[in-house]
């Protein structure tokens, strides 16, 4: 009987010890810590109103490749909306935008989005 629980424990030292080291192989390679390629976000410290008019907006690529075309959109509380491009946002840089706005006060929608990434935010504009 000493025979069968020696084998069987060795058998599961084998398996766990396997396990482990997929397991650290898997996490040094990048598997668990990659990025998207694209991944937009509002930058909430450079996206402000300027004037009853214009507004600036900050746009960020967290991820690891360039974007193409970033199209920008600010939507009012009754859908209106103006909209502005980007020609293109490297990996980890921030664009920064002067656009015309809806006109109004309050709060505002902001859309940007480009091919396979798209992010949303508010914008407070006072009187």
């Amino acid at each position: 009987m000493k025979g069968v629980s020696d084998v069987i424990a060795m058998l599961l030292m084998l398996v766990i010890t396997i396990g482990l080291v997929g397991l650290a192989y898997s996490y040094i390679s990048g598997v668990f810590t990659a990025r998207t390629s694209v991944l937009l976000e509002i930058d909430g410290g450079s996206t402000f109103c300027i004037n009853e008019t214009h507004a600036q907006v900050g746009v960020k690529n967290y991820g690891t490749a360039k974007s193409g075309e970033v199209t920008i959109h600010i939507f009012n509380q009754t859908g209106h909306t103006t909209f502005a491009n980007i020609p293109s946002i490297a990996a980890g840089q921030l664009e920064i935008k002067t656009m015309n706005r809806p006109a109004g006060s309050g709060y505002f929608r902001i859309v940007a989005s480009t091919t396979g990434a798209s992010t949303s935010g508010t914008l407070y504009c006072a009187a």
